[in-house]
């Protein structure tokens, strides 16, 4: 499986925000200048990026208002690659080459509410393809887990991330850990976060999904550190553009929402 799969390499880098405006044609054109302007010009300049993939926030977390409307997932390749990252996008502003705006949609309407670099920690199969839908799982382990942590994650990933990807019919379950919280609202950045990927990407199968995992029986109990984590969001994302680091501003496929 080819490097620009999405999901397929050690580090992925998360921004989630919300675009103010609602008018059609506004988030038309807010897709656009993300996919053939942004993109392109941050995989320029991270030369470790290897491409970027987009979603749209298609089931919120019942609980609350935990998700912004987009996500921006791009991927790197190498610990130098996200070392190369990190040392930019953390220098001073005024040493920050800026990137194109477009007004007044670009950035006036934009909300950054959280940018997250993950290190994937286990997978549970290799990518078969770009997913139409993404689940995502933010879990903290309780603070005072301890000398239980190693239990703690051997259960995650040897058992519930198995069970999760099987019950719910995704074709692969990926888990990362929190490698760099550059920016996330209170009361801070998951520890740990899983996503499960799914193909049929149309909010009827996700809901059905959903509604699989919660209904069903056949769940491991696990150990007392599991039954003590807690999850601060849970979400559901539609796949709306994937950006290869080799294609040309121009040369983006994408689904708009």
């Amino acid at each position: 499986m080819s490097a620009h799969a999405p999901f397929s390499n050690r580090f992925l880098y998360w921004i989630a925000l919300d675009f103010a405006g609602s008018d059609p044609a506004d988030v038309a054109r807010f897709n656009r200048f993300y996919d053939e302007t942004h993109v392109p010009e941050v995989l320029a300049r991270y030369p470790g990026f290897v491409g970027a993939h987009r979603y749209a926030l298609q089931v919120p977390d019942e609980r609350g208002d935990f998700g912004g409307a987009y996500l921006a997932a791009y991927e790197a390749e190498s610990e130098q690659a996200i070392a190369e990252y990190l040392a930019g996008t953390t220098a001073p502003g005024g040493t920050r080459p800026p990137y194109s705006d477009d007004p007044p949609l670009w950035p006036d309407l934009l909300t950054h509410r959280w940018r997250v670099v993950y290190e994937k920690v286990a997978e549970t199969g290799p990518s078969t393809g770009t997913p139409g839908s993404i689940y995502i799982i933010g879990i903290d382990p309780p603070a005072d887990a301890g000398d239980e942590l190693a239990e703690f994650d051997e259960f995650y990933t040897g058992v519930h991330m198995p069970e999760a990807t099987a019950i719910g019919g995704f074709s692969r379950g990926t888990r990362y850990e929190v490698r760099r919280a550059l920016e996330h609202p209170d009361p801070g950045c998951p520890r740990y976060l899983a996503v499960y990927e799914q193909a049929d990407g149309t909010d009827a199968q996700a809901r059905a999904t959903l509604r699989t995992l919660i209904a069903s029986n056949a769940w491991t109990p696990g150990p007392a550190s599991w039954t003590r984590k807690t999850t601060p969001w849970r979400l559901w994302y539609r796949h709306v553009s994937f950006i290869p680091r080799a294609a040309p501003p121009n040369g983006t496929t994408a689904r708009q929402p």
